[in-house]
């Protein structure tokens, strides 16, 4: 996370009671959000040898829910993976702007996988309202595959893009467009560089009474500053 979960609580007020984390490669968070107490954790990995050591790590553990599944906003397409060689970047969409920035980094269309919304897999027994997803360009997908569920989150931190990293991702207007349209602002930001891709805080404005909306933007603002210097 370039927006580190001591950051979110300290700097946005970010307390969740419940965490949704979509692309969960080696669930890294996972110490942070305990620590932070940010309630229990719905992790959802789409590589079966990730989800297969994540349900082990967790077996025993009631608070994290490991599930397997290709985040989409339709049941039952079936996608090839692209393969990334770095265990990270592996996507549903295949590379583009990604071979450029990061030529190290090779890809292999792999075995295809179905894919599911979220609204079909998770649990109705589960809470949540916060959400992290880095799906690898496919954020979008996946947040429409969220369904009415997503009116029930007060933070997403999502992954976005300047640049096409892969085929057809959204760029981050487009989905500020969507995350507005869902009552949702972006209040931070924060790039990787210069290499076209970084990490991003939206907070649902329906959730949140105004004076505190306009305490946060003012927080936001500092915060921007802060970091610039």
């Amino acid at each position: 996370m370039l927006i580190s979960v001591q950051e979110l609580t300290r700097f946005f007020d970010v307390h969740p009671n419940g965490v949704l984390h979509v692309g969960a490669h080696n669930a890294e968070e996972a110490i942070d959000y305990s620590d932070h107490k940010w309630g229990s954790i719905i992790w959802v990995e789409m590589l079966p040898e990730k989800y297969e050591a994540l349900r082990d790590r967790f077996a025993n553990d009631v608070c994290n829910l490991v599930l397997h599944a290709a985040c989409w906003d339709i049941d039952g397409v079936r996608l090839p993976i692209f393969r990334a060689s770095n265990g990270q970047s592996s996507s549903l969409l295949s590379p583009e702007r990604h071979l450029i920035d990061y030529p190290s980094i090779s890809f292999v269309e792999g075995a295809e996988i179905t894919t599911s919304r979220l609204d079909s897999i998770l649990p109705a027994g589960w809470r949540f309202d916060f959400i992290n997803f880095d799906v690898q360009g496919a954020e979008l997908r996946a947040l429409r595959g969220l369904g009415e569920r997503l009116a029930n989150v007060r933070w997403a931190y999502l992954e976005v893009n300047a640049l096409r990293m892969y085929r057809d991702c959204p760029l981050i207007d487009e989905l500020d467009v969507f995350m507005k349209s869902m009552g949702f602002a972006r209040i931070a930001t924060r790039m990787a560089g210069s290499l076209g891709w970084g990490d991003a805080l939206y907070v649902n404005a329906r959730k949140m009474p105004k004076p505190a909306l306009w305490w946060l933007m003012a927080k936001a603002a500092a915060w921007k500053v802060y970091n610039a210097l």
